[in-house]
């Protein structure tokens, strides 16, 4: 641990957790992620009378971002299955995102798209790409 209290990003995980009863499939093979930014925008609300001839603004609503992610592609795998049975279907599940040493954060999400990419002959694995889109995060 660095003096910092700063620590790698290794064990970090994300699972998409569908149906009922819950069927729990971890995405595997991602090398790297950001969590997905809902930050609201800014609702100006300006006006002639704004106090000190300064800009006004108040919290616009809390962004459904869509959020990609890249992870390995395992033809015929669970997650291959999991991520085909809620590809363009719009059912909406539980996506869990969790960081090394911190508790994970669970979202309403659906999934718009699955693909493969990175197919080729040399030069790496199989690669896929997983649309998201976050609708909430659940408390």
């Amino acid at each position: 641990m660095s003096s910092s209290g700063a620590v790698r990003g290794y064990g970090a995980t994300v699972k998409i957790k569908v149906g009922d009863p819950e069927v729990v499939t971890s995405i595997v093979g991602i090398e790297t992620f950001d969590f997905p930014d809902q930050t609201p925008d800014n609702i100006d609300v300006t006006h002639l009378g704004s106090p000190n001839d300064t800009e006004e603004f108040i919290p616009d609503m809390k962004k459904a971002p869509v959020w990609p992610l890249s992870h390995h592609y395992v033809p015929g795998s669970a997650m291959d299955v999991a991520l085909k049975g809620v590809a363009g279907t719009g059912e909406v599940f539980v996506l869990e995102i969790g960081a090394p040493e911190a508790d994970p954060v669970e979202y309403v999400a659906f999934l718009n798209s699955y693909r493969p990419t990175n197919i080729a002959a040399k030069g790496g694995v199989m690669l896929a790409i997983s649309t998201f889109t976050v609708m909430g995060v659940i408390v």
